[in-house]
Formats: C-alpha cells, sequence, structure tokens
C-alpha cells in the first residue's frame, strides 16, 4: 500500500485486557472510541471496562512482532537523547504518550483511521480517527517524538497553561 496512507493490520491483536483495569489516562481516549464507533464486536467478546491495547504501532509488517522491538528501540533514542540534554529518563510513558498525543494530534503520531482487526472473525475493532485498538494513537513520527519525549518544554508549558 501507499506508506502515506497506511492501514492498520488485520491480524493486529488490538483490543481489551480480561484481566487488568483501565488506567486513568486512557479513560478519555477509550470511553471516545467506544461511545462512537459503530461495527464494534460483540459486547460479551471483549471487556469495556479494562485496560485497551495498543497505546501506538509501528505499522509493522508482521504486527506485534515486529512493532514492539521497533517502538523500544525509538524509545530507548529518546532516552538516549534526553540524558545527553542531562534530563532524566523518561519514566511511566503511558501517561505521556495520551497527554502528548491530545494536546499536540498529528505531531508525535500518525494517526492510523484505516482498517478492522477482525481477522478471520466477522467483525472486530475499526481504525478510527483518534485513539483505536487497531493502533491506538497511530505510527510513531520522529520530529514530534523527539520534541515532546526528547524535552519537557511542551509538557511544561501545558502545565503553566492549566494552572492559570
Amino acid at each position: 500500500g501507499d506508506p502515506r496512507r497506511p492501514v492498520a493490520w488485520e491480524g493486529s491483536g488490538g483490543g481489551f485486557s480480561w484481566q487488568f483495569g483501565r488506567p486513568e489516562h486512557q479513560e478519555a481516549a477509550v470511553a471516545a472510541y467506544l461511545s462512537r464507533t459503530a461495527g464494534l464486536p460483540p459486547a460479551a467478546s471483549f471487556n469495556a471496562s479494562n485496560r485497551a491495547y495498543p497505546d501506538m504501532s509501528a505499522v509493522a509488517v508482521e504486527g506485534t512482532s515486529e512493532s514492539a522491538p521497533t517502538v523500544a528501540g525509538i524509545f530507548s533514542l529518546l532516552i538516549d537523547a534526553r540524558l545527553n540534554a542531562g534530563l532524566p529518563p523518561l519514566g511511566p510513558l503511558g501517561p505521556r504518550i495520551y497527554e502528548v498525543a491530545r494536546a499536540f494530534p498529528g505531531e508525535a503520531f500518525d494517526d492510523v483511521a484505516t482498517g478492522n482487526t477482525k481477522t478471520s472473525c466477522a467483525t472486530g475493532f475499526p481504525a478510527t480517527k483518534g485513539w483505536d485498538p487497531a493502533t491506538g494513537w497511530g505510527r510513531p513520527r520522529w520530529p514530534g517524538l523527539l520534541e515532546h519525549f526528547g524535552s519537557d518544554e511542551s509538557i511544561r508549558g501545558r502545565a503553566a497553561v492549566r494552572s492559570r
């Protein structure tokens, strides 16, 4: 396909955990997806109140086996940039991924709004605008990741605006 218009892989294992509760930082994004998306799998086939995944996707050829190490490598480069700039490591990424994706749409992640995780099932989780269980917030964009994860300026700026 066209790399400028990625499509979610239908073999994606994205969805909802049966075991782990949903963290606070996911609440708004996941609730929005569930309330606005038609064509979801039957409600009994997933636990809509638990942790949703993925948070982002490398949109790799063979799914998690390739995208997970790719994303880990990207974040190791970001941590290296931070350490070389005298900044601390990032710590837990989940809350920051969601904050950056909401505050700066399209800067750190390219949204993937086409495709479905249905594999061989009748229904799956459709990719949509914003967060979805097919590709999370989308695929990483290095310039935006470096700006929003390689430094703390954009996050500090948002904190200053919120405190006014």
